[in-house]
């Protein structure tokens, strides 16, 4: 309802406007009014008013008029002109003019118009005012239409100042007359650079006219850079140069948590904010946090570093592809920032290569830092009781200084405290005290050395001598003879035995650093055994480094590190540390090459917080002889010394004799002959080969590995041959039988058997070649076989029968040597009786106790060279003391020695070294105090010396023994020894001086074991019975002889053997009657030839 009532009442106001309308008859000219858009504030308006005749209707009777501006009625208002003045520019305005006649015609006409005196501009804009593109694009907007026109590039209203030019051809209208683009090409010439772009001054005009005017938008710059974003790491630490192999190198490190600040600036701004760039920061220990934001264009930040542990190698990096320049430019990569933060004080330790007692009047000492230090001096080393004679520089971590000892005072020697700093400025701790106290060599070790070095000197060369002389005689003999088969046996019982216990004790002295002063020096002038010694080209003061001390801190036992350095010797260490004080405290970045690049985290690890050193430790090996070479150079030059003279001298005797007895005769050279001094060198020599092979491979290089094991191809191939000769030649009874004589009815007392298992049963054993084998070859390697027992062919001889008793009997020219058979009135034949398997299986077992013997010669001579640590001496002497035992336990229950007497003295020498290996092992778990060490100094030389005495009584009483059977005065002797030196002539004067009475002793029967009496039953049945058995030879058939001499000489042999055997069994009436004619008769059939042995102790 109220919609319809608005409806009616606009439609009767429209209806009546144009009936006032039509019934007016008054009309209003504009003849003149401003422009409908002006920039004029003065407004001129002209008009008349007419009526409906055409003429001026207030001419004659007037009108009234009336002006309005802008709804306001002027005061006056001419009758045909009026002028508006002062309008207010830049808003629309309406005038108004309304005219009355006198006639009441009425009549209104109005006129708007626009006052614009603001001039037309442009904005220029652009979405790349920072670019490093060829060409920008650039907007034109115009505040009011209005036309850009640009021809080329020199006829554009845009204007271009600077390093590019306009594209006249790209210019585009986004919106015509108000919005355009064109693109600016900025000069590939130029690596960075500003353009100016800005519009012409009076382009255009507006409809008001105003002229086209510039404004602070109308231009614009548009900076160009191509160069590469770079990136500076720094932070304000103590820095140094030091030389590294020459080369200047960059150090950065601090202890101060206040120096944790670093600054990260680019050479150009970024568009990356401040929490942008922390987040490209990549930090390996602690956290970041921002300390100054980005300032000076976003060109500068800084940073701390927080929650950083006591020592660390602190590594900054900056991830570049996240950093963007403002130019669009990435930033190139920057090298992280290492620094090396340490508060840990470096701590020293000293040690020395002697134990805590010593007679040496120089000592070697070494000063070992945890990590370099710079300034340290000799003054820094507290000394009491001596002096300071040498102090060099190994590495800014290890120090070597000599310090001559007074006599007979306690050295201490100590680094103290606060003396020398490390790289971060951090002080040394005081160090550890070394004491040595200085001693003179015991009188006991000095009078207890001298007295085994001649004891073994004497005893091997009278053996030598005896052995060489009796070779003479005999050679010279069978060559006057003519017999051809002459071998001498030796004189020696258990030599190489002596030689290999003796090597035993003195490779102890390896087994633990702890061994008493008396016992400690006794061996270690018994050195030459091995053999080893100083090498002769070695100057004194050559550094040795045998117990090298090292230092743990904390958790990290981070050690001292050095540089790679020249050889022990050289003066000049190409490695040093060389520190430049004019950068110390300067902030040096990581872009500051001129002063030396900065080391990377590997390179201070390496150099300042490994936790083993790498180039001091290749000076410790140096030093310490770590790898060997050395120590394998000490024993295999003076055993190449020593074995090589003797070889020689070998060699030269054989040649002598070969020379003398002319190089045509075929004689078999006995003792002279090949291999027989070799293979007791070669025994001799496995421990000290062993040992040598041991310290190279201790040494842990490829080389030395190569080497060690190419050494103990010697000793394995030795022990497998002696094991093949033994299985092929000896224990199959080819070449070589071992026969002994067994009583059938021996009745013993329990303390009888006791004994005689505990002491070895004196047996009556033999080893006897076969018919028909070739004596010589098996002759020359007697020593490998000849004193132990073997695979037994019993003889049974039965105490109440004297026709079984045994006699070692020669047989005639057939060359087969060294039968048994059982003598009897009736000349009866040889009982041969077979042996049990198990019997059999002992007596191989026995035979190859010298395998045993030199596996364990070998494995000791390991196990001396191959110790290090005090676990491993512990180890190394129980690994020792288990094989001791078990060749004990072997040759206690085996008993496999001939003689009763090289039983024993093996016995004691295995018991002797149990002894000291397990004193060995108690001294390194513990060391003793100084009384319970002198106790144990005095039991382990008495030790030895009950081992070296037993050795070498046993070996002179073997010696006297096989003169008194020779009959040898020590003046023939002498002449056995210059024998070849004498004239031909001469000879057989000398060697055969009776036909009826030889004094030679010598038979051309190679025998295989030395000569004692028969061993007559035991107990009461001694009287009752009493075999004597007559070692007898008989010659091959030499010339000049027939075959009816040699069955007559048998004959009388065997008439001779009845004699003697009826004298031995003569009844109780006539026992010195008979013991004197069987002596007789002994002495005669030993002058005929025969020197066979016939049992064993």
């Amino acid at each position: 309802m109220g919609l319809f009532k608005l409806f009616v009442l606009c439609t009767a106001v429209i209806v009546a406007g144009a009936l006032d309308s039509a019934q007016s008859v008054v009309i209003i000219h504009f003849h003149e009014a401003p422009s409908a858009v002006s920039r004029f504030s003065t407004a001129v308006f002209k008009y008349s008013v007419e009526g409906s005749d055409g003429r001026n209707a207030c001419s004659s009777n007037g009108c009234f008029i009336a002006c309005e501006l802008d709804d306001q009625a002027l005061r006056s208002c001419p009758a045909d002109a009026i002028v508006l003045r002062n309008l207010t520019v830049n808003q629309k305005h309406t005038f108004l003019l309304n005219v009355t006649t006198q006639n009441g015609d009425r009549n209104s006409s109005s006129y708007s118009w626009f006052i614009d005196t603001i001039p037309p501009t442009a904005t220029l804009s652009s979405e790349d005012s920072y670019t490093n593109a060829a060409k920008v694009t650039v907007d034109v907007t115009f505040s009011e239409a209005c036309v850009l026109k640009c021809l080329n590039s020199s006829h554009c209203d845009v204007l271009i100042d600077g390093p590019g030019s306009i594209d006249a051809s790209s210019l585009r209208a986004v919106k015509p007359n108000l919005k355009y683009e064109v693109d600016i090409a900025l000069s590939m010439g130029s690596m960075y650079g500003r353009v100016v772009i800005r519009m012409a001054n009076g382009s255009c005009t507006d409809k008001a006219g105003n002229p086209f005017t510039r404004s602070k938008n109308s231009a614009m710059i548009v900076r160009f850079d191509r160069r590469p974003v770079v990136a500076d790491l720094w932070m304000p630490v103590s820095s140094y140069v030091l030389k590294i192999n020459g080369v200047p190198r960059t150090v950065l490190s601090t202890n101060k948590m206040e120096d944790l600040k670093f600054f990260l600036d680019f050479s150009n701004p970024i568009k990356n904010s401040t929490e942008e760039v922390l987040s490209a920061l990549h930090v390996k220990s602690g956290s970041v946090s921002s300390v100054l934001r980005g300032h000076q264009g976003n060109r500068k930040f800084a940073f701390r570093l927080m929650n950083v542990s006591r020592t660390e190698i602190i590594v900054i990096e900056l991830e570049t592809s996240l950093i963007i320049g403002r130019t669009g430019t990435p930033t190139s990569p920057v090298s992280p920032l290492t620094i090396l933060y340490d508060t840990e004080d470096p701590a020293v330790g000293l040690s020395s290569d002697l134990q805590n007692v010593t007679k040496a009047s120089r000592i070697n000492f070494f000063a070992e830092f945890t990590k370099p230090v710079f300034g340290f001096d000799p003054s820094m080393v507290e000394v009491h009781g001596g002096k300071i004679a040498r102090f060099k520089e190994l590495s800014r971590a290890l120090y070597s200084l000599t310090v001559i000892v007074e006599a007979e005072k306690t050295l201490s020697v100590s680094v103290l405290a606060g003396k020398v700093s490390d790289i971060s400025g951090n002080q040394n701790l005081a160090s550890n005290r070394v004491q040595l106290k200085h001693y003179s060599t015991p009188a006991v070790s000095t009078a207890l050395q001298s007295f085994i070095t001649a004891g073994v000197l004497a005893t091997s060369l009278a053996v030598a001598c005896l052995s060489l002389s009796y070779a003479n005689i005999g050679i010279i003999s069978a060559l006057l003879t003519g017999e051809t088969k002459f071998v001498a046996p030796s004189p020696s019982t258990n030599l190489h035995g002596m030689f290999g216990h003796l090597q035993v004790f003195v490779m102890s002295d390896w087994f633990s650093p702890n061994h008493p002063i008396e016992y400690s020096e006794t061996v270690k002038g018994l050195k030459w055994l091995i053999p080893r010694g100083k090498l002769p080209w070695r100057k004194d003061s050559t550094l040795t480094w045998t117990n090298h001390l090292h230092i743990t801190s904390g958790k990290k036992g981070f050690m001292a590190v050095g540089l790679p350095m020249l050889p022990v010797g050289e003066h000049k260490h190409q490695g040093n540390f060389t520190s430049c004080d004019g950068l110390r405290g300067k902030a040096v970045s990581s872009q500051s090459a001129q002063y030396g690049q900065p080391l990377n985290s590997a390179e201070y690890f390496t150099y300042f917080l490994r936790g083993e050193p790498l180039s001091a430790s290749n000076v410790v090996k140096k030093l310490e002889n770590n790898k060997g070479w050395e120590d394998m150079g000490m024993n295999l030059f003076w055993l190449a010394a020593i074995a090589g003279s003797l070889l020689a001298l070998h060699i030269s005797i054989f040649l002598l004799l070969r020379w003398r007895i002319g190089s045509t005769t075929s004689v078999n050279f006995g003792m002279v002959s090949f291999p027989r001094l070799e293979i007791f060198l070669l025994i001799v020599m496995l421990p000290c080969i062993s040992q040598s092979a041991a310290f190279v491979v201790k040494g842990g290089t490829i080389g030395g590995m190569i080497t060690g094991a190419l050494l103990l191809v010697i000793p394995a191939a030795f022990i497998l041959s002696v094991l093949l000769f033994l299985l092929v030649a000896i224990l199959p009874g080819k070449f070589v039988q071992y026969k002994e004589i067994k009583y059938t009815v021996v009745r013993e007392a329990w303390y009888e058997k006791l004994w005689f298992f505990i002491t070895s049963r004196p047996v009556m054993g033999k080893w006897v070649y076969r018919e028909g084998s070739t004596s010589s070859l098996v002759q020359n390697f007697r020593s490998l076989f000849v004193n132990q027992k073997g695979p037994p062919f019993f003889i049974f001889v039965d105490k109440t029968d004297q026709s079984t008793v045994p006699k070692w009997s020669e047989s005639g020219r057939s060359g087969g040597i060294g039968r048994m058979r059982a003598i009897s009135s009736n000349d009866s034949n040889e009982e041969d009786l077979k042996v049990p398997g198990p019997v059999k299986c002992l007596g191989y077992a026995r035979s190859s106790y010298l395998v045993l013997d030199l596996i364990r010669r070998v494995s000791l001579g390991v196990i001396s060279g191959a110790a290090t640590t005090s676990k491993d001496h512990w180890m190394h002497n129980l690994i020792a003391l288990a094989i001791t035992m078990t060749q004990f336990v072997y040759l206690s229950s085996l008993k496999p020695f001939i003689r009763r007497s090289v039983h024993a003295v093996e016995s004691i020498s295995l018991l002797c070294e149990a002894a000291i290996f397990s004193i060995s092992m108690a001294v390194t778990t513990k060391k003793p105090d100084p009384t319970e060490a002198t106790v144990l100094g005095y039991v382990m030389v008495a030790l030895l010396l009950l081992t070296a005495i037993a050795h070498i009584t046993n070996e002179w009483y073997g010696l006297v023994s096989w003169l008194v059977r020779l009959s040898w005065t020590p003046r023939f002797m002498a002449r056995g020894l210059i024998l070849p030196f004498l004239p031909r002539k001469q000879w057989s004067s000398i060697v055969l001086p009776s036909s009826s009475q030889p004094k030679t002793g010598l038979s051309s029967v190679p025998q295989l074991s030395p000569d004692t009496d028969v061993p007559p039953p035991r107990g009461n049945s001694f009287r009752a019975m009493s075999a004597t058995v007559v070692p007898m030879a008989s010659p091959d058939n030499a010339g000049g002889r027939g075959e009816a001499e040699a069955m007559v000489e048998e004959r009388s042999e065997l008439r001779k053997l009845r004699e003697l055997a009826k004298a031995s069994f003569s009844g109780e009436g006539g026992k010195r009657r008979s013991r004197d004619r069987a002596r007789d008769l002994a002495c005669k059939a030993e002058a005929e030839g025969d020197a066979s042995s016939s049992s064993m102790r």
